[in-house]
């Protein structure tokens, strides 16, 4: 049910198969709605197929085809919705629906055996020829090719060699036509007759002359220009366009003789169907399809339904027999035989030419002495029909008796002839059973009547059983005439005592009337007398204003009949003529009691109430209250803040909208203002003109006049507001990831609190690694500055915490985020600065077993990181995690955990393995690989290796890896968590971004007593200083470079002038007296705008300069470039030390070449470089 609904599919399967149909049937509801009663569904998928397949109807209304039958099921859709949207009813429809599918699948897969049983029958088996036509009479019948297929399998099929017919394409016009035709007849519910045809919508005959087609079409285009504008007027403009197209314009031959070819189209069929089941068209099948074509109402003749049956035989290639080709009948009446043209009424005398049989109900001639179908005597035939005319004429003259007693005289020969004679028989006699039980009803009806002193009542009961039952007697065996007499004689006598009150004064003629009507309660002539005698009124009438209604209390009438009811009518008046009414009256009822409330009484309208004593049709004369003017009060006032103003909304009923609004200040507040009154309406009031700070009160009411038109007013409601001043905005939000822990601060306004929340970013926007956005942020929560209701804040914002010291830690920070800040005072929240910010832990714990054949690499990933990257060369650490020279691939905690580490295949080859593992994150839809980064030495190299180029990358030759795997450092892209700032040309700010980018670091340079290797570097574009511009405090480099570092004599020519044999003692001098140290360099951070320079030392470090230059060439001593940072000598003797130092590129025009030199005051070092294509930053 989850899938999208198929339009197409309901439109062939459902909407096809209705408009196919003669007739709407909505007996199906799962059939309308496509749903399958062999699935059970829940109500809420019931819902959602019901929702969808009246969405689709819809917009069928507008369709061509399906127009009508969509708007009818659209209108009719409670008869199949209904039933589908209730439980159990759907329930016990399922049942019904699934049986009554299963009784129509069982009853056309007995058609189809009967079929074959018939052709088999014929000649000995099922002809291959005959197999396509029982296939489609198969599939008309609703049965499938593999339904079909199935039951012919039990058959034997013959070949006889004969071919399948053509069947004749419909020309697009009849199409169209017949199209408007049918959906003319859906929409008439079914009037098939006035829409056979275009002469059957016209109501003339096929061969009526031009002037009669005018006349019929003029006045069917009159009456369909009188309709109101609906479907049917459409359809029936179409029609009647087609009618001067081809009947008055065109010829109208033509379209008779389309009849003929739709007649042929859907006649084919039956034809087809008897020639497959009888071998052939016989008589009475030929007299039958005849029959059939003329009773479809297209208007065409005999002989031409006769020459379109013989044609459509011939295309089928079957013989038809006809037998004579006329027949007569003979006329009961004048006994002259008429030749059988479809005439039922002879031509000479009007008689019916053919009668029903009474035995078989099946049509003969009226002058047969016995049916030519079931063979019995016509003669007792007539005679039963006899019978039945006098048993109906008896029960029409009230003789049920009599009646009876025919019936079962008759009942023998009724029993005889069986069929439509007994049949009503049985009518007859549950006519007869009916009559006998409403003549006992009626005589106890009368009983009673009599025993309830109800007179007239028993009169008029007599008076039916003399007519309905005039031979059934009562219960003391009197027949109704002897009851009438009687008591007609009785209301003689009332008549008599009528007539006697009427002559007595008047106060007396009440109770003398009550006194005929203790006798005969029901006499109407006592009832009339007594209508026109005066009642008395009721006293003491009073309206009283209770709880928004009205309250009106009377006394009782005078009279003493009994009961008496009184009628309460609602009289609008005017203010300036109590007594002049100026509306018509409102009945607001009848009561018996002396007490009743007007709770719909006007508002704002002056009313009186009349009140009537009533006794049977007597009336009393009206008694009237004074005017009464009901005002409705101000409820539910309420007050709010919405921004710098206060709303006010309250609930007033009634037609009466406007109120006045009195606003004072409230006592408590520091200032004095007048009183201010202002008229509102709508419910609601937006006052403006308010001061923050200020306590406000507020008194609603409603002014009115009241019935002597005097000024008045309710009591109103009252309600209290203080104006709570705007909140200002954060603009300067800081953020800050150290150690695990994201550091939120600001400038805390004094008495506001503000809330931090954390959103997910919703664009691909990338974020700055600084915290702060590279370009103006999104807006998650709203616009900057703007007010927000802190209830309508939902996921996906995440509340970090609330804060009015100025600073929080948000414990659950994790990738990329926006930091929200909203300042709160008093329940007004205004939204700040956003903050985008990424947040990404280290990866700890790699680890390299190098295994001889692979290495295993094993590592702890950061908290809430999933998957990282792995990157690996020969002949350096890794670049970066995009570095094109690397191989690379991804690791997920899953693999970690179940292979026990990731593998990595690492033939035994001498050369070395560098691997660099990244944390791989989501950043605005992407997955990417972001710092920092952990690199590790996985397999040094087993020899050294020297560069024939400047400057030759020295790497580390030992025999093997040490037992146990290789402590990892960090690689290009190390851990960056800089804090946000306000002003990144700050150098405090970037010495503060340096020093939580690296805590080591940090750690080394207060053990050294250092400022930092990035005291003063250059941070942003404004203070930044080329590397070919000269450095305003750097002194030159005096100290001499070391050999391998001259650029004047490259290695290889040192290494052709001084032997081998010389060469090898000073390099081990030199490593056991002099710091070895390598370094990397590398772009990291966002949009790699951060150099990176990793260094790595064994021994005493010194003072390293880390120096730049313009172009591609990096240089070779200090005085080629410019110092971009420093590295502070530090002691790390026998032990690895490592030490990053981080340069912001903001506003650097790449490329550039930098170089790690000595410092001026450096010992003895050995430096390893990169290659010079490494040190090129572009």
């Amino acid at each position: 049910m989850s899938a999208a609904f198929d339009g197409s599919g309901y439109r062939q399967r459902v909407l096809a198969e209705l408009h196919r149909r003669s007739s709407l049937d909505l007996d199906d509801p799962f059939f309308v709605a496509a749903l399958d009663p062999d699935v059970v569904h829940t109500d809420a998928q019931v819902r959602e197929q019901l929702a969808a397949v009246m969405a689709f109807l819809q917009r069928q209304r507008n369709a061509t085809r399906y127009a009508s039958l969509a708007a009818t099921l659209v209108r009719r859709r409670a008869e199949w919705e209904a039933p589908l949207l209730d439980a159990a009813t759907r329930d016990q429809l399922r049942a019904r629906v699934l049986a009554a599918r299963q009784a129509g699948q069982a009853e056309r897969l007995a058609k189809v055996a009967r079929n074959l049983a018939t052709v088999r029958e014929r000649f000995g088996g099922v002809p291959r020829s005959r197999v396509a036509g029982l296939r489609r009479l198969a599939a008309a019948d609703g049965v499938t090719t593999e339904q079909f297929d199935a039951v012919l399998a039990g058959e034997q099929v013959i070949e006889d060699g004969w071919g399948d017919g053509i069947e004749p394409l419909a020309a697009g016009v009849r199409r169209q036509i017949r199209d408007r035709l049918v959906e003319l007849r859906q929409l008439r519910v079914g009037n098939r007759a006035a829409t056979a045809s275009l002469w059957a919508f016209l109501g003339v005959p096929a061969d009526s002359p031009p002037e009669r087609i005018r006349a019929a079409y003029e006045i069917a285009l009159e009456r369909n220009q009188r309709r109101p504008h609906d479907r049917e007027k459409t359809v029936i403009a179409d029609l009647l366009a087609q009618v001067r197209t081809r009947l008055l314009d065109g010829d109208p031959a033509a379209y008779t003789a389309g009849l003929v070819a739709d007649a042929r189209e859907e006649i084919r069929g039956r034809v087809e169907e008897h020639i497959v089941l009888d071998g052939e068209l016989g008589p009475a099948a030929f007299e039958g399809l005849v029959r059939e074509i003329l009773s479809s109402g297209s208007g065409l003749s005999t002989a031409q339904a006769k020459t379109l049956l013989l044609g459509v035989a011939r295309e089928l290639g079957a013989a038809v027999t006809t037998g004579v080709f006329l027949d007569y009948v003979v006329c009961a009446q004048c006994c002259r035989p008429e030749p059988v043209d479809g005439s039922r009424i002879c031509r000479y005398c009007d008689t019916e030419l053919y009668t029903a049989c009474p035995s078989c109900g099946r049509e003969t001639e009226a002058a047969a002495v016995a049916c030519r179908s079931c063979g019995r005597s016509m003669r007792q035939a007539r005679e039963a029909a006899e019978a039945v005319f006098a048993i109906r004429r008896a029960l029409d003259a009230g003789r049920v008796r009599y009646a009876g007693e025919l019936l079962a005289a008759a009942r023998p020969v009724l029993a005889l002839l069986d069929g439509a004679a007994a049949r009503e028989a049985e009518e007859l006699g549950a006519r007869v059973q009916a009559a006998l039980a409403a003549a006992d009803a009626g005589w106890r009806a009368l009983v009673d009547n009599r025993e309830a002193r109800r007179a007239d009542a028993a009169t008029d009961g007599a008076r039916w059983l003399v007519s309905h039952a005039r031979d059934v007697p009562g219960p003391d065996g009197r027949t109704p005439e002897e009851v009438l007499a009687e008591l007609v004689a009785h209301q003689d006598v009332i008549h008599r005592r009528v007539a006697a009150a009427r002559e007595l004064p008047a106060p007396d003629q009440e109770n003398a009337l009550a006194a005929v009507l203790a006798t005969a309660a029901d006499s109407r002539e006592a009832l009339a007398a007594l209508a026109a005698l005066p009642l008395e009124p009721p006293r003491d009438l009073t309206a009283t204003e209770q709880d928004g209604g009205v309250v009106l209390r009377w006394r009782a009438s005078l009279s003493s009949a009994a009961p008496v009811s009184y009628r309460v009518v609602r009289l609008f008046g005017d203010a300036s003529d109590p007594e002049r009414v100026v509306a018509p009256e409102h009945s607001l009822g009848t009561t018996g009691s002396t007490e009743l409330v007007d709770a719909g009484v006007p508002v704002g309208v002056m009313v009186r109430y009349e009140v009537t004593a009533i006794v049977g049709s007597r009336r009393s004369v009206p008694v009237r209250t004074p005017g009464l003017v009901v005002m409705r009060d101000v409820t539910e006032l309420r007050a709010e803040q919405i921004g710098d103003a206060v709303k006010l909304s309250w609930r007033l009923d009634g037609p009466v909208d406007a109120v006045t609004i009195e606003r004072t200040v409230d006592e408590s507040s520091p200032v004095r203002l007048p009183t201010r009154r202002t008229r509102a309406n709508a419910g609601q009031y937006v006052d403006s003109a308010v001061q923050a700070g200020v306590t406000y009160r507020y008194q609603v009411y409603v002014e009115f006049h009241d019935a002597d038109a005097v000024p008045a007013r309710t009591d109103g409601a009252s309600t209290m507001a203080t104006v709570i001043p705007r909140p200002p905005a954060i603009r300067d939000l800081q953020v800050t990831t150290a150690a695990g822990r994201t550091m939120l601060r600001w400038n805390a306004p004094a008495g506001s609190e503000v809330r931090i929340y954390a959103v997910p970013p919703n664009d691909p926007q990338p974020s700055s690694q600084s915290g702060l956005s590279s370009s103006p942020p999104g807006h998650p929560l709203a616009v900057e500055d703007t007010e927000v209701d802190l209830a309508r804040i939902a996921d996906p914002a995440r509340l970090v915490g609330s804060s009015d010291s100025g600073h929080l830690v948000d414990l659950s920070a994790a990738g990329e985020l926006e930091y929200v800040p909203v300042t709160v005072l008093a329940g007004r929240a205004v939204v700040g600065r956003a903050v985008r910010h990424l947040i990404v832990g280290e990866i700890t714990e790699l680890r390299a077993d190098d295994r001889g054949e692979e290495i295993v690499l094993s590592f702890r990933m950061p908290l809430g990181i999933t998957e990282a990257r792995v990157l690996w060369r020969r002949d350096q650490l890794p670049t970066g995690p995009d570095d094109p020279e690397a191989d690379q691939a991804k690791v997920t905690n899953t693999s970690l955990e179940i292979k026990g580490g990731w593998h990595l295949a690492a033939p035994s080859d001498g050369s070395a393995y560098f691997i660099a593992c990244y944390p791989l994150v989501h950043i605005g839809g992407t997955l990417t690989a972001v710092p920092p980064g952990t690199g590790i030495l996985a397999r040094p190299a087993v020899r050294a290796e020297q560069d024939a180029r400047p400057n030759p990358p020295l790497r580390v030759d030992v025999s093997a890896p040490a037992a146990g795997g290789q402590e990892g450092w960090r690689a290009a892209h190390p851990s960056t968590h800089p804090s946000t700032s306000a002003d990144p040309a700050d150098p405090a700010a970037a010495g503060d971004q340096q020093a939580a980018g690296d805590q080591r670091a940090a750690e080394d340079r207060q053990a050294a007593g250092s400022a930092g290797a990035s005291a003063d570097p250059p941070t942003g574009a404004s203070s930044l200083v080329q590397p070919d511009q000269q450095p305003q405090q750097e002194q030159p480099y005096q100290g001499q470079p070391r050999q391998e570092q001259q650029p004047q004599q490259p290695q290889q020519e040192q290494q052709e002038q001084q032997p081998q044999q010389e060469h090898q003692p000073q390099q081990q001098q030199m490593r056991e007296d002099a710091a070895m140290v390598s370094y990397m360099v590398a772009r990291v951070g966002w949009r790699r705008r951060t150099l990176r320079v990793q260094v790595r030392a064994e021994g005493l470090l010194p003072e390293l300069l880390l120096v730049a230059r313009s172009g591609t060439t990096p240089p070779q001593t200090r005085e080629d470039g410019q110092v971009l940072a420093r590295v502070p000598a530090r002691e790390a003797a026998h032990a690895h030390g490592e030490h990053t130092v981080e340069v912001p590129l903001d506003g650097a025009r790449l490329p550039w070449g930098v170089r790690l030199l000595p410092g001026p005051d450096a010992a003895q070092i050995v430096l390893r470089h990169p290659p010079d294509d490494a040190l090129v930053l572009r």
